[in-house]
């Protein structure tokens, strides 16, 4: 069995070398992600890379909060309340996310890896799309998003700060979606 490790190198900071050391040692290919620029410093550890997904043999992905503590089970008594979302996702959706930890793995390490996604049967579909991009493309697709959804329009995300431009373009065109 092959496993790519890819940490956030910032919140994956306080990771000790020995657990580093181990991993690499029991067949764990490891890298953390994007490298801190020292000219650009405040400005890439800003934008980091902070997705949390997992692919299995190209079949079967999982992406969501995947935090792991007491600290995530319920009500904990510095960060209150605490709700993570997860999902499962089979089929197409699994070649999009597989590609996107592909990029990124090359990104980081400069190798590059052909994808493992076995097609599957379109039943079962649902309609969604994955946004991995910067803030600004980001803005961009999720005001086109906006512009297509006819009812209703549901988005996930765990950082969402609108800017001024999403405050008003809400204002003016959604008004009775949900």
């Amino acid at each position: 069995m092959k496993i790519k490790l890819s940490v956030d190198r910032f919140g994956g900071n306080d990771m000790s070398r020995t657990l580093v050391n181990d991993l690499k040692k029991n067949g764990v290919e490891f890298t953390f992600s994007r490298k801190a620029s020292m000219q650009h410093f405040f400005y890439s550890i800003n934008h980091r890379n902070h997705r949390k997904f997992v692919v299995v043999d190209g079949q079967e992905a999982y992406l969501g909060g995947f935090n792991i503590g007491e600290e995530y089970l319920g009500n904990h008594k510095k960060l209150g309340y605490w709700r993570d979302y997860h999902l499962r996702i089979k089929g197409e959706g699994v070649f999009e996310i597989e590609q996107q930890f592909l990029k990124d793995w090359e990104e980081d390490t400069g190798q590059h890896l052909s994808p493992q996604h076995v097609h599957t049967s379109d039943s079962n579909r649902a309609n969604y799309q994955l946004l991995f991009s910067t803030r600004e493309e980001l803005e961009q697709k999720v005001i086109k998003l906006i512009n297509c959804a006819r009812t209703k329009l549901t988005i996930a995300t765990p950082y969402f700060i609108p800017s001024e431009r999403y405050l008003l373009y809400g204002k003016k065109y959604i008004r009775d979606m949900q």
